[in-house]
This record gives structure tokens, C-alpha cells and sequence, in this order.
């Protein structure tokens, strides 16, 4: 558990091919079925790097959740626009990207990482939760946190995928959220 941020309960990584991943997730790791995310993300707004923008921003090109136990594996495929996403693969960079927590106060710690110097690279606000992405590996090369709001709807939503990944039999590899 991170006393900062939260329990950490997932691990993304960014892939240039989503598709390919997911297969290799399935087929070497055992992890599925894999639930891709209905895009457009519809946000209410969304900053990257302070900058709000547009409804239609090209943030995602695909992304899709599973479990792995108690584990969240999220696999994200970057749209065209700038992003933390894209700057990762632009800079060469494959694999994991960020850990999820699980915010206990989500305020009061985006409140005390912008008070320690941390930066936000992006944050927005989905109808079912907030969330921001900190610019944790800026200051410790490694990894971002994304700090996650878990509202009762997010809660149910990820409890419903552990679920059937807990119980999941190898067939139908690819949902649809």
C-alpha cells in the first residue's frame, strides 16, 4: 500500500498494438478475458499537461482491462494525440507505464502531491470517477501513479471484471465493456 496514494491494485502498460498484447497476455500469461473500453472515453472534461481539452481528443487508439487475482492488468494503446501515453512510446519506452491506487481521499492527496512538487500530467473526470495521472517518474525514473477516485459505480465495474476473470475459462478472450 502506497500511505500517499492509496493501495496500489493495478499495473498498466502501454503497447503499440493492443490486439497483440492482449494475445500474448492470454496465451503466455494465462490472463483474460481482456474487456476493451467503449471509446471515445466520454469525460466530462479532461487536461493533459494543463491544457483542457476537446470532447473528441484522440487520447486512446484502444485500451482493455483484466485481473490477475487481486490484480488490475490494464493495456492501453495510445490514440495520435499528445499524451502521457504517446510520450512514452515516443520516447522509446514499452511496457509499464503507471500503477493504480486506489484513492482514500482524493482531494486532500491531489492536494498534497501538487504541495510536494509533484506534477500532473493529466486528469480528468469520467462519469463514473476522477482521476489523475502524477508525474511520479519525472522525479524517480520508474513508473507513474495514476490516482484512482473508486466510487461505488467504478467498484462495481471492476468487481464485475474480477469476477469473471476469476472465473474465466479461456473461452472468448475479448469483451466489450
Amino acid at each position: 500500500m502506497s500511505h500517499l496514494f492509496g493501495p496500489v491494485f493495478q499495473i498498466a502498460y502501454v503497447v503499440e498494438d493492443v490486439d497483440a498484447a492482449i494475445d500474448h497476455m492470454v496465451k503466455t500469461m494465462g490472463v483474460g478475458p481482456f474487456f476493451l473500453f467503449p471509446l471515445p472515453l466520454q469525460a466530462e472534461w479532461l487536461e493533459v499537461r494543463g491544457e483542457r481539452v476537446p470532447a473528441d481528443y484522440d487520447l486512446l487508439a484502444a485500451a482493455a482491462l483484466s485481473y490477475s487475482g487481486e490484480t488490475m492488468i490494464e493495456l492501453i494503446q495510445p490514440g495520435s494525440a499528445p499524451s502521457t501515453y504517446r510520450e512514452f512510446l515516443d520516447a522509446g519506452r514499452r511496457g509499464v507505464h503507471h500503477l493504480g491506487t486506489v484513492a482514500t481521499d482524493y482531494d486532500a492527496q491531489m492536494a498534497a502531491a501538487r504541495a510536494a512538487g509533484i506534477g500532473v500530467a493529466a486528469e480528468g473526470v469520467l462519469p463514473i470517477s476522477r482521476f489523475a495521472y502524477l508525474d511520479t517518474d519525472v522525479l524517480f525514473p520508474g513508473t507513474m501513479v495514476e490516482l484512482i477516485e473508486m466510487t461505488q459505480a467504478m467498484r462495481d465495474l471492476f468487481d464485475g471484471i474480477k469476477a469473471t476473470a476469476n472465473a474465466w475459462d479461456g473461452r472468448e478472450p475479448v469483451r466489450r465493456i
